[in-house]
């Protein structure tokens, strides 16, 4: 199936706990990169735009927000950061989760964000979910899509049903050598992927080659404490595809019954990746959810 591409969006570099972190940002006046040479200042943020701060899944991006942050950029601003040790953004030790979620907090402290909606998919919605237990004055509203936050004691059923070895994950890696095993992982998250746009690929194909904290990951969320969701008073809005085939949507039904707060939408025909494979529907999802705070 072949689409015209959306814009590749611009990146950015800002100091973070000692990390260089690369981002994404849309919806408002931008710095020249050339001038700056790419990096950025923190700048007043228009009254009229709320901020929201996306957090990628494992294996993945900031880039992974594309389509959502080019639908959404009228309404809001958005920043997408590359997670430590992906995309373009320097790893970092330990590679623990009260660690990220310290560099979050230097992350928007740098760029004056809080306090912000915040996104998160599959691990991202973890680190999401942990920030805010931690920073709860810096969130105003909470977006999980598919947040792997009951997989701690799953974590190998959920590595191979992403299509990624466990003898990788032995090795420090989840990044096969043979292009015909990355073709396959890349797509393994997705309900139908034969519906998705070619150009959605080089770019998951990209994610997946620059994604070299992939193994720290499995072993961070596997070597987490449990949640303590009673502490999680913050509105909640659960995003899951019913045929995710990495966290099931079980998991989205047993969330609501643990949280105070929380809606869940299901999707039909949708797998893990609802942003690319029911981006109006998520869009309009999570608009509905923010105007109504």
């Amino acid at each position: 199936m072949a689409q015209i591409e959306l814009a590749e969006l611009h990146r950015y570099t800002i100091d973070a706990l000692g990390i260089e972190t690369n981002y994404y940002e849309v919806g408002r006046p931008i710095v020249d990169p050339v001038e700056t040479n790419g990096l950025r200042q923190a700048q007043a943020l228009p009254p009229e735009k709320q901020t929201v701060l996306l957090l990628h899944g494992m294996t993945s991006s900031g880039d992974a927000y594309r389509e959502l942050m080019v639908a959404l950029a009228d309404d809001y601003h958005l920043i997408a950061p590359d997670i430590p040790g992906f995309g373009f953004t320097e790893s970092t030790t330990p590679f623990t989760m009260d660690h990220l979620v310290e560099w979050v907090a230097a992350f928007i402290d740098a760029l004056e964000l809080s306090p912000c909606y915040l996104v998160g998919h599959s691990f991202g919605g973890v680190l999401a979910t942990h920030f805010t237990l931690a920073y709860p004055e810096d969130v105003v509203r909470l977006v999980l899509i598919a947040p792997a936050l009951l997989s701690g004691q799953k974590i190998p059923d959920v590595i191979v049903k992403a299509g990624i070895s466990l003898g990788l994950i032995d090795l420090g890696t989840t990044i096969s050598q043979s292009r015909m095993v990355v073709a396959y992982q890349v797509k393994s998250g997705f309900f139908q992927p034969e519906q998705q746009p070619d150009t959605v690929w080089p770019r998951r194909i990209r994610d997946y080659e620059n994604a070299r904290a992939s193994a720290h990951v499995v072993k961070a969320i596997g070597l987490e404490s449990p949640v303590d969701f009673s502490q999680l008073v913050h509105p909640v809005c659960l995003i899951w595809g019913e045929e995710d085939p990495v966290v099931p949507v079980a998991d989205g039904e047993a969330l609501v019954d643990l949280l105070a707060n929380a809606e869940l939408h299901r999707l039909p025909e949708c797998g893990h990746v609802p942003v690319q494979e029911k981006t109006a529907v998520v869009v309009e999802t999570i608009g509905l959810f923010f105007d109504s705070g």
